[in-house]
Parts: C-alpha cells; structure tokens; sequence
C-alpha cells in the first residue's frame, strides 16, 4: 500500500478533506501530511479521516519560521524541539505511527555547494574534472568541520523527543537530505541508529539521495542497505538531472532494482510536486505497482 503526500494538494485543495477523497479516488491508501499543512487545516479535518493519515512530515502542522534541531542557539533548539512534540502529539490523536524528521543541517556558506551544482549542470564531474573534484573537496572538508556541535545538538535533541516519541507510539524517521551539508549524512544515520533504539528509524528520500549521489555522494544502494530493519519510510520521486519530485516515469530511477531492495515493512509516499494532473498521478502510481511498489 501506498500514500500521497501534502505536496501535491497545493493550489489545489483548500482543505485536507478534499485532499484525502482526492488521494483516495486515484488509487493512494493513506495520505501523509507534510510541512505545508497548517494548524487551522489539520484541526479542521473531520475525525472520520484520521484512518488515512499514515505519516506526519515534521513540521506538521507550520506555522513557518520553524528553526532547525541542529541549531547552536539555545532559544531556537528549544523552539525547534518544541515544534517537533507538537508534530508528534498531532501524530498520536491522527493515530499516525510515524513521523518524518528533518534533523537540521550544518551551518556553512551554502554557495559553496551551489557552485558544485553548477559546475555539475555545466558536464562535469567527480573523478574527470579537477575543478569540480577540488570544489567537492572543499564542500566536504568544511562540512567535516563544522560539523561535531550540530551533531551534538541534534542529539540532544533526540534524547528529549525519542521518549516522548515512545510515549505516544510513534517512531520517528530521520530523513536523508537533499545537500551535503544536510543531516544525517550516511555515516551519521549508522551512528544514531546505532546509539538509539528502534524508536528512531530511518526515512530515504530518493530524490535527495540520487541527486548527491550524481553530485558525489553515497549512493542509493548504500543508503537503502545501510539498516534495512531500520528503515521505516520512503519518499518516492523520481529525477531527471538535478530536478526531483517527478513523478516516475519522468526521470531516469530504476524502479524494479529499488523496488528489489526495499523491504515490505517500509511505508511508501509519493511526494510528487503540485503541478502534476490527476492522470498524470495514476500513470505514476501504476508504473511503481508494475515495479513492485505499493501493491
């Protein structure tokens, strides 16, 4: 079984229960509602509509502005764990299992990785190219370090949602960024799954995870065999270059290899951008249920 995320209701569903009959009427099972879902439309949705919420996407609801878990400023990572509860106690009266969690991202000058995207869309890359090779390296070293504080502060931030996570009966799944500055990177996703029980889970955006590894990075394969018992959700999307939340088909994943290495336990989403059509949709659900995804 398969769900639709939020993404796809904006500029077109005002509330969440237009959305949930619309998700419904083309084939998705549950929905998950992400960050462009606010407080006024998750407390308007009818109680009987709970069922179809299989997964909270942190912040959920968003009030915008929220800060990140990884911030270094005391006032702002108490804010940032704040919110992330009330994703959580949203979750627990949903009857949701699961909520997504951005850990943050570690604070350097973000040009620097802009520049290897556009060195990248101008054909090079890594290993053939000593001007991109050498920009990568700097990306990657002042990520290492500037790294160990959010570290920290991420981690003090699980020790205060993972049991307040258990005592609702949801996992959380830290999710695999789309920039290499973002965390966890994949030696710190081993790490925390390692640290913490299986109240933390992991969630693999294959869109983000593709476009690092395109850029450099680790590869798809790695992050979905990296603790498949520990892999709680997906976010579907396919790429084409460097652009993601395509529907499939409109890239250039392969989808029957993914599908052979996700395991049945994982929830699926599809997190399709907004300004697809409905028939578009269906093609793009139809083409994953061929692969072996969300049938």
């Amino acid at each position: 079984m398969i769900a639709l995320s939020t993404m796809w209701m904006q500029l077109r569903h005002r509330t969440l229960a237009d959305f949930c009959e619309a998700a419904q009427r083309l084939g998705f099972d549950f929905v998950e509602l992400s960050h462009v879902v606010t407080l006024a439309q998750i407390s308007e949705l009818p109680a009987g509509y709970g069922p179809r919420v299989r997964v909270l996407h942190h912040p959920c609801p968003n009030p915008g502005g929220v800060p990140a878990l990884s911030s270094l400023d005391a006032e702002r990572h108490a804010t940032a764990v704040a919110h992330a509860k009330q994703s959580l106690d949203w979750a627990a009266r949903l009857g949701a299992g699961t909520v997504v969690l951005h850990l943050g991202e570690v604070a350097v000058d973000p040009r620097w990785e802009n520049a290897v995207r556009a060195r990248w869309l101008q054909g090079q890359r890594r290993g053939d190219a000593a001007p991109y090779e050498a920009l990568l390296g700097t990306v990657l070293s002042q990520r290492e370090a500037h790294a160990a504080p959010h570290r920290t502060a991420t981690r003090r931030a699980l020790d205060q949602l993972l049991p307040y996570a258990a005592q609702r009966n949801v996992v959380l799944a830290m999710e695999s960024g789309e920039w290499f500055r973002a965390l966890p990177s994949l030696p710190e996703a081993e790490a925390l799954l390692a640290q913490y029980d299986d109240t933390l889970g992991l969630c693999i955006d294959t869109g983000h995870v593709t476009i690092l590894e395109r850029l450099g990075g680790p590869t798809l394969d790695q992050w979905l065999t990296l603790n498949p018992a520990r892999l709680r959700a997906l976010h579907l999307h396919d790429v084409r270059g460097l652009r993601d939340h395509l529907v499939p088909g409109n890239g250039t994943l392969d989808w029957p290899r993914l599908a052979s290495l996700v395991p049945r336990h994982a929830l699926l989403t599809c997190e399709f951008d907004w300004y697809y059509g409905e028939d578009e949709l269906v093609a793009g659900r139809r083409l994953l249920a061929d692969a072996g995804l969300g049938r």
